[in-house]
């Protein structure tokens, strides 16, 4: 980990403590996670998943509600900041949570069969190491469903923007990965743009 990611994690560490009441919940993190959910039902052609993972998953607030819409799902959590996990355990039983990074996830191949990063790919340092892990992990008809904020074409040619992508640098990070292009959708103003591919 480098001494920036190392200081990404201790911020959200510290922000465990008030994640759950902060007024983003409310206005951004939850509908994106409401968004992100029907447009993954479209990616599995309306099956229930078996297993259910939330890469940086904080405090479970995506996996609690894929635990209300597919009852029988297991879900698992990866998150690299301790504090996020030790909430995430209180409010979320059941779940299956792990302190880790998305490019080195602590799960077996094929293990796996929904997979969803929500607002926190861009913190990631490997991404295209991270999205081949998500593969790895996932069985084969599983979906990935990745929603992060985004830049318009125009904007991604001035701006120094490293970890945030356009339409063409995401789907390109899905088929460096083995995984099929399913669809993509601007969501929230069209602020984040959502992503899903599927493994054959």
């Amino acid at each position: 980990m480098t001494p920036s990611s190392s200081e990404d994690v201790q911020q959200f560490h510290r922000w465990s403590r008030t994640y759950e009441r902060s007024l983003g919940q409310v206005f951004f993190f939850g509908p994106a996670h409401r968004a992100v959910l029907r447009i993954a039902a479209e990616g599995l052609d309306g099956r229930a998943p078996a297993s259910v993972l939330d890469i940086g998953c904080g405090t479970g607030r995506l996996l609690r509600r894929a635990s209300a819409r597919w009852p029988g799902a297991a879900i698992i959590g990866v998150d690299p900041a301790q504090g996020m996990i030790d909430v995430a355990r209180q409010l979320t039983p059941g779940a299956d949570l792990h302190v880790g990074q998305g490019e080195h996830l602590p799960l077996p191949d094929s293990s796996v069969e929904a997979a969803f990063s929500t607002i926190s790919f861009h913190h990631w340092q490997g991404q295209a190491a991270g999205v081949r892990e998500v593969a790895r992990v996932l069985r084969g008809g599983g979906a990935f469903c990745l929603a992060d904020v985004t830049l318009p074409l125009f904007t991604g040619r001035v701006i120094p923007h490293a970890r945030i992508h356009t339409r063409g640098e995401m789907a390109g990070l899905f088929r460096q990965a083995g995984l099929a292009l399913r669809s993509q959708r601007a969501i929230l103003g069209g602020t984040v743009l959502v992503t899903v591919g599927t493994k054959s």
